[in-house]
């Protein structure tokens, strides 16, 4: 920009020294129902897989409760290990528009 004229040498500068922070900690969920059900359905996969599926039906509470801390936070690490969820929702579909 500095070569084209659209941007001086001084503006230039500050700007390379300035910091820039991006705030990801609210993220945009224009399909908050569709993405509900995407992560129910990872939890039960998750919960199915690791053998989980079992303790949350328990008639003791603590084994509920410890049960789905367990798989809470295997969902999590999950999802923060940078795994790809590829799912069939189509945005650019006229039925999934917002009228």
């Amino acid at each position: 920009m500095v070569a084209e004229g659209d941007l001086k040498q001084d503006e230039y500068e500050k700007l390379i020294k300035s910091t820039i922070k991006l705030d990801l900690s609210t993220p945009v969920d224009l399909y908050h129902d569709y993405v509900t059900y995407v992560h129910q359905e990872l939890k039960n996969l998750v919960a199915s897989h690791q053998g989980l599926d079992k303790s949350p039906q328990s008639p003791d509470v603590a084994i509920r409760k410890q049960a789905e801390a367990v798989l809470d936070e295997k969902v999590k690490k999950l999802l923060n290990s940078g795994v790809t969820i590829h799912t069939a929702l189509d945005t650019n579909c006229k039925h999934s528009q917002r009228l």
